[in-house]
Parts: C-alpha cells; structure tokens; sequence
C-alpha cells in the first residue's frame, strides 16, 4: 500500500493545460484554413469581377467602334439625327460608369444590349434617309435635266425671237434712194433754180431723195435729218446748241437740214435746201451730204464744185 502512488496536483494542472493547447491549437488551425478558402474565394471572385468588368468594357468599346464606323460611312446624314445620337452616347456613358464601378454583371449587360438595340435603330434611320436622298437625288438630277433642256430650249426660242425681231427691225429700217446735192443758182429774180458746179456761183444747196416705201415700218411724222459738210469736213449748222442736234446710236450729232414728213409707208420724194448767208461763199472741192432718220442712217451722196 506504500508503494501506490496518486497524481500530484501539478501533474493534473499539467495535463489540463495540455488539453487546453491542443483544443486551442485545433481551433486555430481550423480558423487558419477557414481563412485561406476564404482568401481563395474572395480571389477567385475577384479575378471574376476583373474578367467580367474586361468583358463589359471590351463589350461597349467594340459597340461605340462599329457606332463611329457606320457614323463615318454615312457622313452628313448624322446630322439628321443628332437628338437620336445625343441618346445613344448618354447611354453609354452611363453604361462606362456602371462598369468602374462594377455594378452588377446583369444590369450592364441589360444596358449594354438596350444600347446595342439603339444602334440597330439608329443604322435603319439612316437607311431610310439614305434612300430618301438616294430618291430626291435621282428626282433632282431630272428636273436638273429637264430644266437645261427647257432652258436650252428657252434660250433656243431666244435667239430665234432675237433673229427674228433683228429681221423685223431691219426689214422696217428707212432707207433713201436717188440721194442727189446740187449746187443751186437762183435766175429770173430768183424764180428759177439753175444747178452749178462752179462754186463762185453757188448760192445755195438742194438735197433730194425718194424715202422708199416700206410696210411694215411705222407711219406717221417722222424727222429726217441732213449733215452737210464742206470740203474741210467741218459740218454746216445754224448753231451749236441742243436745238441743232439730234441723237443716233448713242451719239449726239448736229444736223444742217432738218425737215418732217409724213410717212404713210409709201414712196415719196424729199426735197432739202441749205442756203448760203450772207458772207458765206462755196469754195472748191467735195460736199458730202449725209441722211438720217431719228434711229438709223439711211443714205448719203457728194458733189464736187469747182
């Protein structure tokens, strides 16, 4: 009975401190590996994310690529649908904010197919404006090429009116035949006119001409004008004012002879006289006498005295 021995006290608080440690050092090991496949889970879900959010970027980028391509390709067409486009870069703005922030993978993919729809729409709308300007392109070049035809056929008309009122102008001009200048010396006291080509003896100038008949020029008075010159070729007037001058073809001309006649678009004969003032005298050499109505030239005829 001596010999049996029974357990100290130190050597029970021994063997409970031992179980404690081992209880404690089980628990931590099974929290150490809870841990790592916590840790392993949280990178795995991780890598998830970052793949996803890669996917979603790559997704929208490649969205706005093929958006901008087909922008490109239709060119001032977009400028018809800038309300249309206004919405569909607000989308995707909104779609890029969602993917930073990695919301959730569902939602973005929801936006980015909604936005995928939008381009679809957009791509059919510029379809049909491309084929309505295709139309009215092809209605303009007709109307272009009926409007040259017509205008070529107006200008056509146009020169075939010009030619023709340039014939009618024309065919209605005055023209004067048997344009004769004398010398005239008076006889008999100055009852009988005798011509001469001595210039000594010349007291005054006849000019006669026949103001041939015309149809279709228009009758009534009409002013004939004589421009007589003298071998100087200075012209014969009584004056030097307006009263002694008339216009043709944009030029102011003084005239020697004015006479009115009454034209009824027969032939008739015209009869102008020029009288030598006192102190004047005819000097040798070539007179010519020029003929005009208040439009047009219409004859001329010279003497030449000695």
């Amino acid at each position: 009975m001596d010999d049996y021995r029974t357990p100290s006290d130190e050597n029970l608080k021994y063997r409970k401190w031992s179980n404690i440690f081992l209880i404690l050092s089980i628990v931590l090991a099974l929290l150490l590996i809870l841990s790592l496949i916590r840790t392993r889970s949280t990178k795995t879900e991780w890598k998830e994310s970052v793949s996803q959010q890669v996917s979603l970027q790559s997704e929208l980028d490649s969205i706005l690529f093929a958006y901008d391509q087909i922008k490109n390709e239709y060119g001032e067409l977009n400028a018809q649908l800038t309300e249309k486009d206004s919405a569909i870069m607000a989308q995707a703005e909104e779609i890029q904010k969602l993917i930073q922030s990695q919301s959730d993978y569902r939602r973005v993919k929801k936006k980015l197919e909604l936005l995928q729809n939008q381009g679809k729409e957009y791509v059919r709308l510029l379809d049909s404006l491309y084929a309505a300007n295709e139309t009215l392109t092809i209605e303009n070049r007709k109307i272009k090429s009926e409007y040259s035809k017509l205008n070529a056929e107006h200008q056509q008309m146009a020169l075939v009116q010009d030619s023709l009122n340039e014939r009618i102008r024309t065919a209605s001009h005055l023209k004067a035949y048997d344009i004769a200048v004398q010398g005239i010396v008076m006889k008999s006291g100055g009852k009988k006119e005798e011509a001469t080509n001595r210039s000594k003896r010349v007291e005054k100038f006849k000019i006669t001409f026949t103001l041939g008949e015309n149809a279709i020029a228009k009758p009534g008075n009409t002013n004939l004008y004589c421009r007589l010159s003298i071998p100087s070729g200075k012209v014969l007037a009584l004056g030097k004012g307006d009263a002694y001058t008339f216009v043709n073809e944009g030029k102011v001309l003084q005239y020697t002879v004015k006479s009115t006649v009454l034209y009824e678009n027969k032939a008739q004969n015209v009869v102008m006289y020029w009288n030598l003032r006192d102190g004047d005298a005819a000097v040798p050499g070539t007179y010519i006498a020029q003929l005009f109505t208040e439009d047009e030239y219409i004859g001329e005829a010279s003497v030449t005295l000695r």
